[in-house]
């Protein structure tokens, strides 16, 4: 960051404007509240669209509170572009989502989001997100009958947040009348029925993706139909999940991973837990550890669920988030220990 404070300066005295090097270096040492100064302090001669929303881009990504001032500044400036609009509203809030559907309108882009698949998604996404599921619908309402990749975007949107929602009959209806079903639209299925307990319903949606329609499962979908398993017992249908995911690299991803680690737990399979657990290496993060333990403690592993309890402990801090909610098993254990010494 002081680099870039000097070429900066050096830009500053030799009275020059090029800010795109400049702003990159900021944002880069993640300096967000200066990289929007700097941006503001070029009246004269307003900077492009591109560096506006390069800047966009790295505050929605942040969800810092001056996304929307910046991004009413380019408004002002009329540099917004349809990447703008889709910028704002990942920012997933109702706030923003409301000011950028109206700012659609005003600024004369609500005509390119029926064709923008990513603009009209994150539109439908964004109002989803925020739990506003009828101006999430009333969105989706608005795009025409021909808006393509636009329309098919929007409405694997819409199904998602149907699912997320609660709303499972509705998003049914929806993935019923699909003409096309991508991986997409067959996940937010998967998941939607695992997240609303209907377990059994998930797994034969995954089985039909899968062996049915012949649609390859993604990471998402994986880490959503391993619940269902567990919940299940369905320990076969979650090895041979597993087998799949494994051959295509996706233990990589932490949340494969820990639904694995949990899913053995739950079916009684505590060896293949322990094998994933120790296979994540330094992936592990606080929910793998949550779960490696809670699988020893509720299996009667006490000295197990210690040990490890007592390892997290020692390497880093996340042992004291754990320490609330763990206490009162690891105060069970310690007194289960301690009777079974006593009665020898």
């Amino acid at each position: 960051m002081e680099e870039a404070k000097r070429l900066h300066a050096r830009l500053l005295r030799r009275g020059e404007r090029r800010l795109q090097p400049l702003l990159l270096r900021v944002l880069a040492a993640g300096e967000l509240r200066y990289a929007a100064r700097l941006l503001g302090s070029c009246p004269a001669s307003p900077p492009s669209a591109p560096l506006h929303n390069r800047l966009l881009h790295a505050l929605a990504a942040a969800r810092h509170p001056l996304l929307l001032p910046c991004f009413a500044r380019a408004h002002r400036l009329r540099v917004l572009t349809p990447l703008s609009f889709t910028l704002l509203l990942s920012s997933a809030t109702a706030t923003a989502a409301a000011c950028a559907h109206a700012l659609l309108a005003k600024s004369g882009h609500a005509a390119a989001a029926p064709g923008d698949p990513f603009l009209a998604s994150a539109l439908v996404s964004s109002y989803a997100r925020a739990g506003l599921l009828a101006e999430s619908r009333r969105a989706f309402d608005e795009l025409p009958a021909g808006a393509g990749a636009g329309a098919a975007a929007a409405r694997n949107a819409m199904l998602s947040a149907y699912a997320r929602g609660g709303r499972v009959g509705d998003a049914e209806r929806l993935f019923a009348g699909m003409p096309d079903r991508s991986v997409v639209s067959w996940t937010a299925m998967v998941s939607g029925y695992a997240q609303n307990g209907r377990h059994e319903e998930a797994v034969r949606t995954f089985l039909d993706m899968w062996d049915g329609a012949g649609v390859r499962p993604n990471e998402l979908t994986v880490s959503s139909v391993l619940p269902a398993c567990a919940a299940l017992g369905a320990l076969a249908l979650g090895r041979k999940v597993e087998r799949y995911a494994r051959g295509r690299g996706m233990l990589r991803n932490v949340y494969v991973a820990n639904a694995l680690v949990e899913m053995y737990a739950k079916c009684g399979s505590i060896r293949r837990a322990w094998k994933v657990f120790r296979g994540m290496g330094t992936r592990r993060d606080l929910c793998s550890w949550n779960s490696m333990i809670m699988a020893f403690a509720v299996h009667g592993l006490w000295t197990e669920a210690l040990a490890l309890f007592h390892k997290l402990r020692g390497q880093n801090q996340m042992a004291l988030h754990l320490l609330e909610s763990f206490w009162p098993v690891l105060m069970e254990a310690w007194w289960m220990k301690a009777s079974c010494s006593s009665t020898r």
